[in-house]
C-alpha cells in the first residue's frame, strides 16, 4: 500500500525538507500549495539554509518581518543589490545632514538649523509631508562658523541638538508625531562657545537624564545633568589625554560607558559613566592625520568605529584589542557607520553617495556596496532596518526599499573584490 507523502506528521515532512538544497526547496515549492505554506512557515528549514548568510535583522518589533522565508527573501536582495530607490528630500543648497530612523517609525533629520520629523506610512516608508518642524535657537558669534546642526540624538521622551555655534537645545518629547517642547538652551557648551559641539549623547539613569557634550576644537567631555526641575547644568568636566578633542560619542546598552572617537588618533577610548574615569587609553595610537568619525557599541562589549583613512575596526573591550577590520573598497574616507547590533555592519564613505555593506563574520571583502545617489557627495549619515537604507548626502535623502519582488528589478551588483596596486 502507498502512502501519500503529505499524510506523513508535520515534523517529519519538516525534516526532510531541512536536508533539501534550495534548489529542490524550489520546486518543492512549486508542487502544491500545502507544501508551499509548509515551507514558507517553517523557520526551521530557512535558518538552516541561511545559517551562514547574513541576515539583517530590526532593533523594533513594528517592521520586523515575521517568518524566517521573509528574512531570506529580502537579506538575499540586499546581498545581490536588488532594490528600488526613493528620493525622500531634495535640496539646492549643500547641508551636512545627520539623520535617525528612530525605531523605524519616524525618520528626523536635521538641515542647517532646522529639525524634521517625517512618521512612517503603514508600508514603512517616510511619509512626504513632514509630521513638524523645528528650527533650533542660535548663538550669533564674531567667527565664520555657521548655525548649522552638526549632531542630534533621541531617546523616547527626549531630543538633544549640538550646533556648530557651540550651543546646545534640549527638547522635551511626548509623542514623536507631535511637535517637541524647548525645555532649555545652553549658549555656551565648551572654551566659553568658542568652538562648536560636534558631538552629543544622552544617558537616562536612576538619577534622572545626563547629557554629553563634546568638540573637535575641545579636549573635553561634559556631562550635563538634569535637576528637579528638569534643567541642565555643567556636572563633570572630563579631561581627555594627550590634549586630543572629541569627534564622536557613543553610550552603551547598560548606560555606564562612553565611547569615545577622537581627533588626532585611530583609537577611541572608553569612560566609566559613574566614576568618570577612563578605561581604555589610546596614548599608543596618536596620529594627527587619523580621526574617529562615528562609532557605535554593536553588543554590550564590542565597539565599531569608522576613521578619515577608510578603516572600519570593531573592538572587544573585554580585551581592549580590534578582533574585526576592513577596508573601504575604493579605499576612501568614512563619514559614519551602523549596526543591527547582530553582524550586519554598514558604512557611509566620502565618495559617489555610496554605502557599503559588511558581515562582521567575514574579513575578507564587503557584502555588496549601494550607490544612493548620482551625485559625487559623501554619505554624511545613515540609518537602516531589515527591509530599508536611508541615507543623507549633500543635497537629499534616499530610501533603499529592499522589500520587493526581485525578479522585475535590476540588479546592482557591487560585490566585487578590488585589489590595490
Amino acid at each position: 500500500m502507498s502512502i501519500n507523502i503529505l499524510q506523513l506528521p508535520i515534523h517529519i515532512l519538516a525534516n526532510i525538507l531541512r536536508n533539501l538544497k534550495l534548489g529542490d526547496i524550489r520546486n518543492v515549492i512549486l508542487t502544491c500549495k500545502t507544501f508551499k505554506n509548509l515551507i514558507v512557515n517553517d523557520n526551521g528549514v530557512w535558518r538552516a539554509i541561511c545559517e551562514d548568510r547574513l541576515i539583517l535583522h530590526n532593533n523594533s518589533e513594528r517592521n520586523d518581518t515575521s517568518t524566517w522565508y521573509n528574512k531570506c527573501r529580502i537579506s538575499k536582495n540586499w546581498w545581490n543589490g536588488i532594490y528600488k530607490r526613493k528620493v525622500i528630500l531634495q535640496t539646492s543648497s549643500n547641508y551636512m545632514p545627520w539623520l535617525k530612523y528612530h525605531n523605524s517609525e519616524f525618520l528626523i533629520f536635521s538641515l542647517g538649523s532646522e529639525l524634521f520629523c517625517h512618521a512612517s506610512d503603514q508600508k514603512g516608508f517616510p511619509n512626504s509631508r513632514a509630521n513638524w518642524k523645528i528650527n533650533v535657537p542660535t548663538v550669533k558669534r564674531s567667527d565664520v562658523r555657521t548655525n548649522d546642526i552638526s549632531r542630534f540624538v533621541v531617546s523616547d521622551n527626549m531630543i538633544a541638538c549640538g550646533n556648530r555655534d557651540g550651543s546646545l537645545s534640549i527638547y522635551k518629547v511626548k509623542k514623536m508625531k507631535k511637535r517637541p517642547r524647548l525645555i532649555q538652551h545652553i549658549k555656551d557648551c565648551h572654551e566659553e562657545g568658542q568652538v562648536e559641539v560636534s558631538a552629543v549623547e544622552i544617558i537616562e539613569s536612576v538619577d534622572g537624564y545626563f547629557i554629553v557634550t563634546a568638540s573637535g576644537k575641545s579636549p573635553s567631555v561634559v556631562l550635563w545633568q538634569s535637576n528637579e526641575r528638569c534643567l541642565f547644568q555643567s556636572e563633570i568636566d572630563i579631561a581627555i589625554p594627550n590634549g586630543n578633542a572629541v569627534k564622536s560619542l557613543a553610550v552603551s546598552n547598560t548606560k555606564d560607558m562612553l565611547a569615545v572617537g577622537l581627533d588626532g588618533n585611530s583609537w577611541p577610548i572608553l569612560l566609566d559613566v559613574n566614576t568618570a574615569t577612563i578605561l581604555m587609553t589610546a596614548e599608543r595610537t596618536v596620529n594627527v592625520r587619523q580621526v574617529v568619525r562615528d562609532i557605535q557599541w554593536r553588543n554590550e562589549n564590542t565597539i565599531i568605529y569608522v576613521t578619515h583613512s577608510g578603516m572600519l575596526n570593531q573592538i572587544d573591550t573585554r580585551i581592549q584589542k580590534i578582533v574585526y577590520d576592513a577596508k573601504d573598497p575604493f579605499l576612501s574616507r568614512l563619514y559614519c557607520v551602523k549596526t543591527d547590533h547582530n553582524n550586519a555592519i554598514l558604512v557611509g564613505s566620502s565618495e559617489y553617495s555610496r554605502c557599503v555593506l559588511f558581515d562582521a563574520r567575514n574579513r575578507s571583502s564587503h557584502v555588496q556596496m549601494y550607490f544612493t545617489q548620482r551625485r559625487p557627495s559623501p554619505v554624511y549619515s545613515l540609518d537602516f532596518d531589515s527591509t530599508k537604507l536611508i541615507a543623507a548626502a549633500d543635497r537629499g535623502l534616499t530610501v533603499l526599499n529592499f522589500n520587493i519582488n526581485g525578479k522585475a528589478i535590476r540588479q546592482r551588483d557591487y560585490s566585487h573584490v578590488f585589489h590595490s596596486m
